[in-house]
C-alpha cells in the first residue's frame, strides 16, 4: 500500500512548503509506511432552539428520532451536534445511542446566566483527555449561550498514536459586530488548539464554524487564523459546492424565516501530525429529512479517512 509524497503533504497545510519542511526535517532520511485504518467523523447543526430564541422548525420530536436513527445507521467514531440547548433532548440523545456511543462530553458551560454551548460530542473510543474553552468574545443573541470549544482526544483501532479532536459552534457572522466577534474568536479557538494538541499526532476541527466558505474575504480568516487543511477542498470540491444553509429548505414552519443566499458555514478541518496523517478517502453533505421536512435549518457533513500514513525518522 503507498501513497504519493504529494498526497501526503496535501493532507499536512497548503501553503507551499516542502514536505520535509512541514515534518520539520529538513535532512536524514524519513520513512514512510501507509496501512488501512479507516475513520470517520460526522458533524450537524441540529437547531435545536430554547427560550429566549423560537423554535423555527415543526416537528422538534421527529428531528431528534431522525438524529439518532441516521446516527446509527452511519456510526461514525465520533459524532458532533450541536444547538442541542436543551439538557433532556441531549441525554436523549446520548441514552439512545450509549450501546454505539459510550464517550461523550457536552457544554460548554459555567455556573452563569447563560445558555449552556449546546454542544454534544459523541465517541465510540474512550477519552484519553478531555477539555474544553469558553469565548469570552461575543456579539448579539449569541451573547446568550456559552459558546466555545470542546476538545477530546480518542486512539481509534490500528492508529499508534492518539488523534485530537476539537468541536465548535462559532459567533453568528451576521450580527452587528459579528464579522470582528467571529475573526476574534477564530484566534482564541487556534490558541487553545495549539496549547492542547499533540504534535505528534493529527487534529480534526468540525462544527458550525459560522465562515461563508464561498467568501473569499472571510475564508482567508479562517485560514490565516487556524493554518488548518479543509478537507472539502482536499477531495477537490469548488468553494461554491456544498452549502449547508441554502434558500430552499423546507424545515421552517415560516418560510420567511429562510436565508436570503446559500452558504457552506459546517466544516471538516484538519491538521496532519509530523508522525501520523489520516488520509481522506470521502467527504459528503448530509441533507437528512423527517416526514418529507429536513430536520433542520442546516445540513450536516460527513468524513471519512481509509487509510494513515506513519512517520519515522
Amino acid at each position: 500500500m503507498s501513497i504519493s509524497l504529494k498526497r501526503l503533504a496535501s493532507h499536512l497545510q497548503q501553503d507551499g512548503k516542502s514536505l520535509r519542511k512541514m515534518l520539520g526535517r529538513p535532512a536524514g532520511p524519513v520513512k514512510l509506511e501507509v496501512r488501512q485504518a479507516p475513520f470517520s467523523v460526522m458533524t450537524h447543526n441540529m437547531a435545536l432552539l430554547v427560550p429566549p430564541a423560537p423554535y423555527l422548525g415543526t416537528d422538534r420530536d421527529g428531528a431528534i428520532a431522525e438524529i439518532v436513527a441516521r446516527i446509527r445507521a452511519l456510526a461514525p467514531d465520533v459524532v458532533g451536534l450541536c444547538e442541542v440547548f436543551a439538557n433532556g433532548e441531549r441525554k436523549r440523545i446520548r441514552d439512545a445511542l450509549s450501546d454505539l456511543y459510550p464517550h461523550f462530553r457536552e457544554g460548554p458551560d459555567e455556573g452563569d446566566l447563560e445558555s449552556d454551548g449546546g454542544l454534544l460530542l459523541l465517541s465510540r473510543h474512550p477519552l484519553l483527555a478531555a477539555d474544553a474553552m469558553i469565548f469570552r468574545a461575543c456579539d448579539g443573541w449569541d451573547c446568550f449561550a456559552n459558546k466555545g470549544v470542546i476538545h477530546i482526544r480518542v486512539q481509534p483501532a490500528s492508529w499508534p498514536i492518539p488523534l485530537d479532536i476539537f468541536y465548535s459552534h462559532m459567533q453568528n457572522i451576521e450580527t452587528d459586530n459579528g464579522v470582528g466577534t467571529l475573526y476574534a474568536q477564530l484566534t482564541t479557538m487556534n490558541n487553545f488548539i495549539v496549547t492542547r494538541r499533540d504534535p505528534a499526532g493529527s487534529q480534526i476541527i468540525m462544527g458550525d464554524l459560522n465562515i461563508p466558505g464561498e467568501n473569499q474575504q472571510h475564508y482567508a480568516q479562517l485560514y490565516d487564523r487556524l493554518r488548518l487543511v479543509d478537507c472539502w477542498f482536499l477531495a477537490d470540491n469548488q468553494a461554491t459546492s456544498g452549502p449547508t444553509l441554502v434558500i430552499e429548505n423546507n424545515f421552517y414552519a415560516n418560510p420567511d424565516d429562510r436565508p436570503s443566499s446559500n452558504h457552506r458555514l459546517d466544516y471538516v478541518l484538519m491538521r496532519g501530525g509530523i508522525r501520523l496523517v489520516p488520509i481522506l478517502a470521502d467527504i459528503e453533505v448530509l441533507k437528512f429529512q423527517h416526514n418529507g421536512r429536513f430536520i433542520s435549518d442546516h445540513f450536516g457533513v460527513r468524513a471519512s479517512f481509509d487509510k494513515i500514513a506513519i512517520i519515522t525518522f
